[in-house]
């Protein structure tokens, strides 16, 4: 019983680190703007884990300047140039893994969606420089894949509150856990059915923002990891280019659920073809007959 409530009182704990709400007791915004005026920089070993951490509870911040300016840029620069203590990356990592596990009713929260694009800088640092087991790599495809299925909001940029973009975002973690070489094959097919549900969301909506071109870049460095057969890549195409539940590619155009379909399949896979069409690597080139053919389906 004991456990289950410490176990219970950390959850809150994370929970907590990431809620917008928690954001102006860490900081003043002030204090905010300074950082990114000063390039991030922070002498004190100690007090800059401390600040990356607690610049997850401005996830959710309102203002994009203040959530992709300097939350995002800030745990970025760190992350990217070996600043950050492996106990810290790795706190960061449970806090994210959390927060993308959460329910999120608040229909204009921004921190899950940054959650997934801070995540993916936490996942590259894993790539290059291994600090995860393999255990928690699979709670990060198994996590990730999930959030990636259930993401409903397909809101994208908003002059005055900036980018949310959380299909991009996810592929852009789907990106850096294909590019790592302790990700298993039977992790990368979860990664693809991720990725299927969402190239035509089952809602109707017309992808607007760079979504297909994301989820494609994601796709082409599973294909290069060469952990799949032709055969096996071929029927991932087949998948997501059926048609159902139309009975057939004629039949889309009397909606505009059937038109959004075929929209966001040819965007996806346009954007493959296009990426790959001047590739002389013999994995990229050996997809183009198969997107060729699909194109001419598609009409």
């Amino acid at each position: 019983m004991k456990k289950l409530l410490t176990a219970f009182i950390i959850s809150l704990l994370m929970t907590s680190m990431v809620n917008a709400n928690q954001c102006t007791n860490n900081f003043t915004l002030s204090a905010l703007e300074t950082l990114k005026k000063e390039k991030f920089e922070i002498e004190s070993v100690n007090k800059r884990n401390k600040t990356a951490i607690k610049l997850l509870s401005c996830l959710g911040y309102q203002d994009p300047k203040i959530r992709d300016g300097v939350v995002f840029e800030g745990i970025s620069y760190w992350l990217r140039n070996e600043l950050l203590d492996q106990n810290t990356v790795k706190t960061i990592f449970n806090s994210l893994i959390n927060t993308l596990q959460q329910v999120n009713q608040e229909t204009d929260d921004f921190t899950q969606p940054f959650a997934a694009l801070v995540f993916s800088e936490v996942i590259r640092v894993d790539r290059l420089s291994p600090y995860l087991s393999d255990e928690e790599r699979q709670r990060a495809v198994d996590v990730s894949t999930r959030y990636m299925s259930k993401i409903e909001d397909y809101r994208g940029f908003d002059d005055a509150k900036g980018w949310r973009h959380a299909v991009a975002h996810t592929a852009d973690v789907f990106l850096q856990l294909s590019l790592n070489k302790n990700i298993s094959k039977i992790q990368l097919n979860q990664l693809l059915s991720a990725i299927q549900s969402q190239v035509s969301p089952q809602k109707l909506h017309f992808y607007t923002y760079g979504e297909p071109k994301r989820l494609a870049t994601a796709i082409i460095y599973i294909v290069l990891r060469g952990e799949h057969t032709e055969s096996e890549i071929s029927s991932f195409f087949d998948r997501v280019v059926s048609p159902v539940p139309f009975a057939d590619w004629d039949s889309v155009y009397g909606s505009k659920n059937g038109l959004a379909k075929l929209h966001n399949t040819r965007s996806f896979i346009y954007s493959i073809f296009a990426i790959t069409g001047q590739s002389e690597n013999p994995k990229l080139k050996a997809i183009q007959p198969i997107l060729a053919n699909i194109i001419k389906n598609l009409g």
